[in-house]
């Protein structure tokens, strides 16, 4: 079978879940199923940490704006591929009549949250949403909750697979108590200002991420905790302000560190060295970063909405993100329980694979 791969986020530079599973199937699809033909469509070349075999085609086109509707169908009708896979929530709208199509919904946030949207960026989705849930031949949802979501805003429930993402345990696993210090070691050398003991959280800055009620919780736990220091790794989003400024405004600002975008193995390395990892989101599509922090042992305490207590089953503390006082006393729960809450996240995290992912997907191009 000759398959075709939308790997344009791959030439973003953005460090995102989308991002991330884009990556993570691009390495594992073709070593899966050497018998087929993998095309991968993008606006630059082959990165230099994506696989090359006999089976594998980088076709590099690059294109000033609107990559996937402009160009992208163009390559399409020059290499006819029989399927195409595409990671993001979007079709081209131009294509081979005959090519059939698989589209990922990985959230709708959009409906639910659109005041956290930009106009654009809130139009565009709504627009690309709509037409490939309307349109893909299959839809992969990557949580019960966003198929229920597709279902709900879209009608549609035929057609539709739930799988869940990875976890690369190779990268994100717990760290020994020998290696304790160097992971302390290779901390203070990275990030000089953090501080042991810290709180982590990982993801976007942006609003949904419930960054401004996480930052009020941290100050009222200060006063009970005064040596807890908080850590924010991430950065792209929008709307951030807000979130900035209450940081500035924080009445502990001294101890909430924003560390931007960090790379995977650091990442790894502040999981392994966090009292807590907390994600307060109003809406998670999946919550690529609570099932990561889980594999590397470290205690989580999670929002009670969307997707995260589907992901997290019964090794997080669960709390009400609208509330401050709900979040901190979550927080609270979970330093006193962390021996437990790190054996029971261990234990959830290993029924997530990328193999697994990449299996079932590959199982879901290949029926069509």
């Amino acid at each position: 079978m000759n398959i075709g791969f939308d790997a344009s986020d791959l030439s973003t530079g953005r460090a995102d879940g989308t991002t991330r599973y884009t990556r993570e199937l691009a390495r594992r699809l073709p070593r899966l199923a050497q018998q087929h033909t993998w095309n991968f469509f993008g606006p630059s070349e082959r990165p230099a940490d994506m696989p090359a075999a006999d089976n594998i085609f980088w076709r590099a086109s690059s294109w000033p704006v609107a990559w996937t509707q402009s160009r992208l169908p163009a390559d399409l009708y020059r290499i006819r591929p029989e399927v195409l896979f595409m990671p993001i929530q979007q079709l081209p709208y131009l294509r081979p009549r005959r090519l059939k199509t698989v589209a990922v919904i990985h959230d709708l946030a959009v409906h639910l949250y659109p005041e956290q949207f930009r106009y654009k960026d809130w139009l565009l989705l709504h627009i690309f949403s709509a037409y490939a849930v309307r349109e893909a031949d299959f839809i992969v949802a990557v949580s019960s909750a966003t198929a229920a979501d597709i279902s709900t805003y879209y009608g549609r429930r035929d057609g539709v697979r739930v799988i869940y993402h990875g976890v690369d345990h190779a990268l994100f696993k717990p760290v020994g108590e020998q290696e304790q210090e160097r992971v302390q070691h290779e901390l203070s050398t990275s990030f000089p200002r953090l501080r042991k003991p810290y709180l982590l959280y990982v993801g976007q800055l942006q609003p949904r991420k419930n960054l401004v009620r996480l930052v009020t919780a941290f100050s009222q736990l200060k006063l009970r905790f005064p040596e807890l220091t908080l850590a924010i790794a991430g950065g792209h989003g929008w709307l951030q302000k807000p979130i900035l400024e209450a940081v500035k405004q924080a009445p502990f600002a001294n101890d909430i560190i924003l560390l931007g975008v960090v790379p995977d193995e650091q990442l790894a390395r502040l999981y392994a060295g966090a009292e807590l990892f907390v994600l307060p989101s109003l809406y998670e599509g999946f919550g690529m970063p609570l099932l990561e922090a889980m594999a590397c042992g470290c205690p989580v305490v999670c929002a009670n909405t969307s997707s995260l207590p589907e992901v997290a089953g019964e090794a997080a503390v669960l709390v009400d993100p609208l509330s401050v006082e709900s979040i901190a006393a979550g927080i609270e729960d979970a330093l006193g329980r962390r021996k437990e809450l790190s054996e029971k996240g261990i234990r959830r995290a290993r029924e997530f694979t990328w193999e697994k992912t990449a299996a079932q997907t590959l199982e879901v191009i290949t029926s069509l």
